[in-house]
């Protein structure tokens, strides 16, 4: 025998049916308590007098839903995502589409955030109160503003060294225009950066970075500095300056939270996948993120609120070494050479570039290491003469031990012989 369990409304409809049925209701007062429709009730007390209670229970009650996932996926799903399965520590957002990528599962969001609950895989989210802060609107247009950073992250989970991940994000669209690993944060990755992305898209108009030195000169401006308009830049800074870019500095890691959040991403989906490939080494991470990269950018880029690009574009004969590069500056000697980093540089005169002694001249270097010799934007012509030897600082430096002839020490021996046969 079925024992049929009703609920406080199913139990309060039943009432009312059988008052009707027993007169003590009229039909139009039953229609008002059940809040119901002339023809509803109708249905509803035909329905009664058929089935009795039992048409009291929802038709859909016991049965399976339709789109319920099959027992054998939802624990196929719990052992991939349980503690020693193939995909633990996935979010929920990478887990569904790693599921379908590899696995040909496709589940909902919802359904798998609920199935792992109950399987105490996650943990609900916790009521976390943050700090409210103000949201800035994205850049209009692509190009408009970049956001660049280095993250050093332990990107390989103990597989190699620690690494640092140098990359860029448009404002306007959040997609990544930049990602390169690096063993540091480095002044030449930065360079690299602005490079790799001007000849790419084009030169942006702005950036927003943090306060890290290499992009920000810690020097103080004085007051002959004011006077001529001479501000400290770092390399990186000075670069930004002559390409027109304007810099920004962030006064918080929040102020530049979009690509704060892509750091979040990658550190969590790009780890996993990196050791999924089982990935080693910084070459095969960088040559990695080449597909991710444009993965990533066909599922988080949005359009931008206007269509019209705001790249420009390197013109065609635009010298790439002398702007991408760091710069020293070094004095023509007398005889037309210059020093730099232990190296004698000889400055060859042509009919079109002229060289004069005492003359101030830019030495380019390139993140390649590649020098390069400037007067005025005009490329010079020079050989390497000579390699400037270690001068010895202390008696230390100098090796003074002299390595006595065999003959020497035979008779040295011959003469400790003698004396002790003397003595």
């Amino acid at each position: 025998m079925e024992i049929l369990k009703l609920n406080k409304r199913q139990q309060r409809r039943g009432e009312l049916l059988n008052k009707y049925l027993s007169s003590d209701l009229t039909k139009f007062e039953l229609m008002s308590l059940l809040g119901l429709s002339l023809r509803q009730t109708d249905r509803i007390i035909r329905s009664y007098l058929d089935k009795g209670l039992c048409s009291l229970v929802h038709g859909n009650r016991n049965r399976a839903p339709a789109n319920k996932l099959d027992g054998a996926i939802c624990e196929r799903i719990i052992a991939l995502a349980d503690n020693g399965g193939k995909f633990n520590g996935f979010n929920l957002c990478h887990l569904k589409d790693i599921l379908l990528e590899n696995e040909s599962i496709a589940v909902s969001r919802s359904s798998l955030r609920r199935l792992l609950i109950n399987a105490n895989v996650v943990k609900s989210d916790s009521d976390t109160k943050h700090k409210h802060r103000k949201r800035r609107k994205r850049s209009s247009s692509e190009g408009l503003m970049i956001q660049i950073d280095g993250s050093i992250h332990d990107w390989l989970c103990g597989r190699g060294d620690k690494m640092c991940l140098m990359g860029a994000i448009d404002d306007a669209t959040g997609s990544i225009v930049h990602a390169n690993f690096r063993p540091s944060e480095d002044q030449c990755g930065y360079i690299q950066m602005f490079r790799g992305i001007s000849m790419t898209y084009g030169i942006p108009g702005s950036c927003y970075h943090d306060k890290h030195t290499i992009l920000r000169s810690p020097k103080e401006t004085t007051i002959d500095d004011e006077l001529i308009g001479n501000m400290p830049m770092s390399q990186v800074q000075r670069i930004m300056h002559e390409l027109g870019i304007e810099s920004i500095s962030a006064n918080s890691p929040q102020a530049k939270g979009r690509i704060e959040r892509a750091w979040k991403t990658l550190q969590d989906r790009l780890i996993k996948e990196m050791t999924l490939a089982n990935i080693s080494s910084m070459e095969d991470a960088n040559a990695f993120l080449i597909p991710f990269m444009k993965k990533y950018n066909e599922k988080f880029s949005r359009l931008p609120a206007n269509p019209q690009s705001s790249w420009v574009a390197l013109e065609d004969d635009m010298d790439i070494d002398y702007y991408f590069s760091t710069l020293d500056q070094r004095v023509v000697k007398n005889d037309y050479t210059i020093s730099w980093q232990g190296k004698i540089f000889q400055l060859i005169n042509t009919k079109d570039t002229k060289v004069m002694p005492k003359v101030q001249v830019d030495v380019h270097t390139t993140p390649e290491k590649n020098n390069y010799v400037y007067l005025n934007k005009q490329r010079l012509n020079y050989k390497i003469i000579e390699e400037k030897t270690k001068i010895a600082k202390s008696k230390k430096d100098i090796d003074t031990r002299v390595t006595p002839s065999p003959q020497n020490m035979a008779r040295k021996r011959a003469w400790l012989f003698d004396k002790s046969f003397a003595a």
